[in-house]
């Protein structure tokens, strides 16, 4: 609603301005210079163009941190013609000073303003960049009328240091020192001030899933150089083992006690793929007590195997099959059969 207010207020007085200056132009150039009527229309309109554009540009380099001196100059000098031009037009009319006034007066009201709005424009840009430009001391009236020479001295010594040096009044370039910083630069000065192994720990604990080496590039971005070893650390995490097999035959350790069937053969040849596999693969060799196909499970696999997977497989996937009864003994105590003995 405000800048709906100040944007109508800023056409009225510019609308005001640029109409009376045009009826100034006018009356001098016909009624008093014989201008051609068309023609008279014509200098008017150009006359208010003129300064609008140049308005214009003087908002512009404002907005954009340029200097602006050179469209300010066009306006002020374009603003003059047009008091002279009322002047002109008040003599003509015998209006006198009031007349004077009442017809500069749109164009006095649009300089002012114009010129307000583009110093806070500029003030604003100044303090987004971080630069503070000197301004009068607050002495109070009293202090500037009974010591007038003491206080024109310090506002004096003041704007010296502010032009020369780099006193905080004047920050050339950066953020000014009162600006808030940003959320990862207090991080960051918030985990350089903290112990390596508190800000390890403290990480730790926002994120306790993440990998050591993932957790140390993470410190190590809001100024905390560790490295995944130092993380894993202090963390007491131990590295995964790894079982290194060369290439190369190596010989198998025979089992303590071997129970193979005298049919059948091991199969040397043949490398199972999984503890199913070598399950199945130790009872066809003829492998029956769950003890010893664990031992022959963990020499083909080569790697240690739980007795608990090889029980449960054994009873379930892998069940070997039952044992063929033994032949009974004849009747009998068989003395005297095969020839041999007394009848």
């Amino acid at each position: 609603m405000n800048r709906i207010v100040w944007w109508a207020s800023l056409a009225l007085i510019g609308a005001a301005a640029a109409g009376m200056a045009a009826w100034s132009l006018y009356v001098v150039a016909h009624d008093i210079y014989d201008v051609p009527e068309q023609l008279a229309y014509l200098v008017a309109a150009v006359f208010d163009g003129a300064a609008l554009a140049c308005l214009y540009l003087a908002s512009t380099a404002t907005a954009e941190d340029r200097s602006a001196a050179g469209p300010r100059v066009a306006v002020l000098g374009l603003a003059g013609i047009s008091v002279i031009l009322n002047a002109k037009h008040a003599d003509h009319i015998d209006g006198g000073v009031v007349a004077l006034l009442l017809f500069a007066a749109p164009t006095v009201a649009l300089l002012i303003v114009a010129d307000l709005a583009w110093a806070a424009t500029r003030a604003r840009r100044r303090a987004a960049a971080g630069e503070r430009a000197v301004t009068l001391p607050r002495y109070g009236a009293w202090g500037w009328i009974l010591a007038s020479e003491q206080a024109w001295k310090a506002t004096k010594a003041r704007a010296v240091a502010h032009v020369t040096s780099t006193d905080p009044v004047r920050t050339e370039s950066g953020p000014r020192p009162d600006r808030p910083r940003s959320a990862t630069a207090a991080l960051r000065d918030h985990f350089t001030d903290m112990d390596p192994v508190d800000a390890i720990r403290f990480a730790h604990s926002a994120k306790p899933n993440t990998p050591p080496a993932e957790l140390a590039a993470e410190l190590t971005s809001y100024g905390v150089p560790v490295s995944a070893v130092q993380v894993a650390l202090v963390l007491g995490h131990e590295p995964p083992q790894v079982r290194i097999e060369r290439p190369g035959p190596s010989p198998a350790p025979a089992p303590a006690a071997p129970l193979t069937s005298p049919d059948r053969d091991p199969d040397p040849i043949r490398t199972p793929a999984n503890v199913l596999d070598a399950t199945r693969l130790a009872v066809g060799r003829g492998f029956y007590d769950e003890v010893d196909v664990h031992r022959e499970v963990t020499r083909m696999m080569g790697r240690p195997v739980r007795l608990e997977t090889v029980r449960r497989y054994l009873d379930g996937k892998a069940k070997p099959p039952e044992q063929p009864p033994l032949p009974e003994p004849p009747a009998g105590d068989g003395v005297g059969r095969g020839g041999g003995g007394y009848n």
